[in-house]
């Protein structure tokens, strides 16, 4: 890979490491929102807004990364979210600093994840990209099962991990092969922001999930379907015809969405959070497929978050299972559409 040899643990564990704690970091909230007594406006608010600041990636990354390694901004993203979670149970009550504190965790959320991508699609195996894509599956599990331990303490917890980021060593990464000394553009394609967008609506319209189904149910499908859609994050990557079964999966995650809207079962949002989910690892290597640069799939991905701000907002206004189960079937049609499109047969 371009003669620089990049250590296993580099390429594997911390690319899935870096997904999952941010992810944590990012969704817990959601989970400590019960504890609060804000209304439901204000709380759609307060997890939408990280995705505001998870748009801004395409300027935020590749400026650090002109000036640090990607290890090292991995390690300083997830430290400072771990210290704004503690900061977030703090000033619980100040909705304006709460909004502030949010809007940051996505800034760093968003350089966390677009430097585990870029480390993962770097080491060309689908695998490790499936697994660090379903590092947000396993951000969910974590955070349903702190919250189920601890309880109105989940943000605290975060406060544990600091230890290990203050220990953590220096960066052994060659740092010519990921940085950018030259003139720092905006890092983003079109085409990959249209694919995460549709791509992701199903992650993004689950986050409604707590609210309609209870948060006792919540917890459930939470800990039961985003185990499952850990293992989907590895298989679907393994099929050699990544153009079929990204169609197959598309058909069956509209079916499954619009049922699981319409019915509020706990046991058709399983297969649906599993699939939607599992999806999701195949999206950077259908953006590879096309061409599109390594170094702006990250950004891309994290700029088509604001549909994480702007779905639950849309969503809510009217009949909110009936607008979640149609923009899901819309959703998934489009994306079917795309791949056929721009995959070739053989894929």
């Amino acid at each position: 890979m371009l003669g620089i040899k990049i250590p296993l643990s580099k390429t594997t564990i911390l690319p899935v490491l870096s997904f999952t704690l941010s992810s944590y970091y990012l969704i817990n909230f959601i989970f400590y929102l019960q504890y609060t007594d804000y209304t439901g406006l204000v709380e759609f608010l307060l997890i939408g807004v990280p995705f505001i600041g998870r748009a801004i990636t395409p300027i935020t990354y590749p400026f650090l990364m002109s000036r640090l390694d990607i290890e090292s901004l991995i390690y300083l993203s997830l430290g400072n979210m771990a210290i704004l979670d503690v900061l977030e149970f703090f000033v619980a009550t100040n909705l304006s600093a709460l909004i502030l504190l949010r809007v940051v965790t996505g800034i760093l959320f968003g350089l966390a994840t677009s430097a585990a991508v870029e480390l993962a699609t770097q080491s060309r195996s689908k695998i490790i990209i499936g697994m660090t894509m379903g590092g947000w599956a396993l951000g969910w599990i974590l955070a349903a099962l702190v919250s189920f331990v601890v309880g109105k303490l989940i943000l605290i917890v975060s406060s544990f991990a600091l230890i290990f980021f203050l220990l953590v060593k220096r960066s052994s990464i060659d740092k010519k092969m990921f940085s950018n000394t030259g003139n720092i553009n905006i890092a983003f394609s079109w085409k990959a922001l249209i694919i995460f967008l549709l791509g992701f609506e199903p992650a993004y319209i689950l986050q409604l999930v707590p609210s309609l189904l209870g948060e006792n149910n919540a917890i459930e499908e939470t800990i039961i379907a985003y185990s499952i859609s850990f293992i989907a994050y590895i298989i679907m990557p393994i099929f050699r015809n990544i153009r079929i079964s990204s169609l197959l999966s598309s058909l069956l995650i509209g079916i499954l969405g619009f049922m699981s809207f319409i019915a509020l079962k706990v046991w058709l949002f399983i297969p649906f959070t599993v699939l939607g989910l599992g999806l999701n690892s195949l999206l950077p290597i259908i953006i590879r497929s096309i061409k599109v640069e390594v170094r702006k799939i990250g950004p891309s991905m994290n700029l088509a978050s604001l549909s994480g701000f702007l779905i639950p907002s849309l969503v809510s206004i009217g009949d909110i299972e009936i607008n979640s189960a149609i923009l899901t079937l819309i959703s998934s049609i489009s994306l079917g559409v795309i791949v056929y499109k721009n995959l070739k047969i053989a894929t």
